[in-house]
């Protein structure tokens, strides 16, 4: 083995959308052109770049697989123009009759290798084995026969699980995003066969928390046992539906990380290297246990491919990477980057003129009103602070954003507080206080006109008069059903017509306003302020929403924050009572907003049905309530989240910030017509009934 084996890499960020293949070339070109700039010999980029993570059920059209080969052309004839540079993109790939979620490995003019993924992620919003098969056949490939069609200079290339060197000696191994996270990772294979650069292409989308465990536990903690070099690349942004990929992009050695990726930055690419020593590899190898497992294993054959990606004599003075630490943001931290990261992506992407909010100075709106001016910080310091660079993420509307995020959000965000005679003068002020403060485009109107024209409708049908006097409460229902659904209709109304007044083109997006808490419960009216185009706080709680509110109260000083921060939420519906609100959202629900947190944990991810509910609150809460009481928030709950089930089935899209969001589309997939689960209460009253003899 020769000494002074150095090799400059890179990994790269990019903010693909799914059959965006125009796009999504140009980007994976822009990566690969300035990895070769910065002197890397190998630029690796996420899993299904070619076409996007996000294509979903266009996965079954042979449109999909066929344009990403056209795609792939276009790379490996680049690659010749980019000398020993070792690009490796996604795509998928049909092997006879079955579909693959495949990494492609390109270098002068030529495909290398295809490596198929293994282990399918099905979890959470995953459903990637509905597309793909994994790759069953351990160790073996097959020569694939490449289609004439495409025009590549070969006919056939390895495809199967494999490994190449280069001509140089360096050993390149795989794994794709999931195989990382299972119980049998890839790369304890991969390390046994020596194979000195592990390079991962992945598709991991952002919740609370998760890049701790993704980068600290599994990246380093797997290069800390093993050593090696591993090389993480992910996607960036919304890529046409409810996630938000974090990006994160790391380039880590002997459990050590070198070089990474800002998590939240907005830009489409983002490229960093390393120059490493991969003698300190094999140093840190040379453990008894890791030898004595690898003279072990079969002798397994590896792809060799001429190309060289080791630094060149001339280059040894070149200094090496120093390690760099490691960040762990707080989940407040991240409320202020992920969700207003996707906004502006999802704005800029639908080419819409900005955002349309009915602002009622409660607490979630606040929340969203507040994400969307972050967003403005955001966008406007990421163009200020790189003035002599080109980034599609500066622009808005064929416009360099301004400096000022005052300035911007002002151009980009309508709000409008939509009053009756039951709000009260302390939620019209703090609406109107935060406008100001952001800078939003604030007005106040009062919405009884068009309640009572709707009421006058019902009275011409039937002759009745409906009253809040009414003791039938599907009367005081449908009363305050009216009024919330108006706001929906009026919402709708000026988000597509306020423009015109302002004399500037085009509609706003509607942004809707419910918590994932209000909607477990169903305390929200369908069709009302929970309703709208998206929504980027509807996975995240109410507890959640009240801490973030603090940490951006504390940052910013916000006029308008703390007396929504320090408010009891209502709905204020009902009449007021010498102008004050007697409604308030927790006593209607019949628990509080921190007690729904702790049973929306329990209930998903927790996995809880309302009996194991009932014996997990049993110990949490016994310190505050008896097990009767216990047992009847839990059927309280149950009932509410029962009845109500079928307001998630029209939910509003949501920025998908938790695992315990309740999104029926692809988070939590649940029936909404329910029986009375008198089986499971049944053996709840058991239990209560035993607990209430002992005492």
């Amino acid at each position: 083995m020769p000494w002074n084996r150095r090799a400059n890499i890179a990994v790269c960020t990019v903010n693909q959308w799914a059959l965006d293949f125009k796009g999504n070339l140009e980007r994976i070109l822009k990566t690969s052109r300035e990895a070769f700039e910065k002197g890397a010999r190998i630029r690796l980029g996420p899993e299904l770049e070619i076409c996007g993570y996000g294509c979903a059920d266009h996965f079954f059209e042979l449109d999909t697989q066929n344009h990403s080969w056209e795609v792939l052309k276009v790379i490996v004839d680049e690659s010749k123009k980019l000398p020993n540079l070792l690009i490796i993109t996604g795509m998928p790939i049909r092997y006879e009759i079955t579909l693959y979620n495949c990494l492609v490995s390109v270098c002068n003019g030529k495909i290398i290798s295809i490596y198929p993924k293994s282990a399918l992620c099905d979890d959470d919003v995953y459903r990637e084995s509905r597309y793909f098969t994994s790759w069953k056949r351990k160790h073996e490939y097959v020569e694939y026969r490449l289609d004439a069609e495409f025009g590549f200079e070969q006919e056939t290339v390895p495809f199967g699980d494999v490994f190449v060197q280069s001509s140089d000696g360096v050993r390149v191994g795989f794994e794709l995003c999931e195989e990382l996270w299972t119980a049998k990772t890839k790369a304890v294979d991969l390390t046994l066969r020596a194979v000195d650069i592990i390079c991962n292409g992945s598709g991991s989308h952002h919740v609370l928390g998760k890049s701790h465990q993704r980068i600290n536990q599994l990246v380093l903690g797997q290069t800390q046992k093993l050593g090696g070099i591993y090389l993480y690349s992910n996607h960036r942004g919304c890529d046409g539906d409810r996630v938000y990929y974090d990006g994160m992009s790391s380039i880590v050695m002997n459990g050590k990380l070198y070089a990474q990726i800002n998590q939240f930055d907005i830009e489409d690419t983002c490229v960093v290297n390393s120059v490493l020593d991969l003698d300190e590899i094999v140093v840190f190898r040379n453990k008894q246990s890791l030898c004595e497992q690898s003279s072990r294993e079969p002798i397994i054959p590896f792809i060799r491919f001429d190309g060289r990606l080791l630094e060149s004599p001339q280059q040894l003075t070149a200094p090496l990477a120093k390690p760099i630490s490691t960040r762990q943001r707080t989940d407040d931290d991240e409320l202020c980057h992920a969700p207003p990261a996707w906004l502006w992506c999802y704005l800029r992407r639908s080419k819409m003129a900005g955002f349309f909010l009915p602002l009622s100075g409660g607490q979630d709106s606040a929340s969203v009103a507040v994400m969307v001016r972050l967003m403005c910080e955001k966008v406007c310091k990421a163009s200020r602070e790189n003035k002599d660079k080109e980034d599609p993420a500066y622009y808005f509307q064929g416009e360099r954003v301004p400096d000022d995020p005052a300035e911007f959000c002002s151009r980009v965000l309508y709000s409008v507080y939509m009053g009756t005679k039951n709000s009260s003068e302390e939620t019209k002020k703090a609406a109107e206080d935060l406008a100001k403060a952001i800078n939003s485009n604030h007005s106040s109107i009062v919405v009884d006109m068009a309640v009572d024209a709707l009421l006058g409708v019902f009275k011409m049908s039937f002759g009745l008069v409906l009253s809040f006097t009414n003791p039938d409460n599907r009367v005081i229902m449908a009363l305050q059903n009216i009024q919330a659904r108006i706001r929906m209709v009026l919402s709708y109304l000026y988000a597509q017509a306020s423009l015109v007044y302002y004399n500037r083109p085009g509609s706003l997006l509607v942004l809707a306003t419910s918590n994932v808490d209000e909607s477990l419960v169903g305390y929200v009216t369908k069709y009302d302020c929970s309703s709208g185009d998206l929504n980027p706080i509807g996975s995240i709680c109410k507890k959640d929403l009240r801490s973030f509110l603090k940490y951006v109260y504390e940052e910013y000083k916000w006029e308008g924050l703390e007396a929504i921060m320090n408010a009891v939420p209502t709905a204020e519906l009902r009449p007021l009572e010498d102008g004050k609100v007697v409604q308030t959202d927790e006593d209607e629900i019949g628990l509080t907003y921190d007690e729904l947190a702790v049973i929306g944990k329990l209930r998903r991810p927790g996995g809880c049905g309302p009996y194991a509910l009932f014996l997990k609150l049993l110990p949490l809460w016994s310190d505050k309530y008896t097990p009767r009481e216990v047992a009847e928030k839990v059927y309280r709950f149950t009932r509410r989240y029962a009845i109500n089930r079928h307001k998630a089935t029209v939910a509003t899209p949501s920025c998908h910030a938790n695992q315990y969001s309740n999104d029926d589309h692809r988070n939590d997939h649940r029936p909404f017509l329910y029986p009375n689960f008198e089986w499971q209460f049944e053996k709840i009253e058991k239990i209560v009934n035993e607990l209430e003899e002992k005492q």
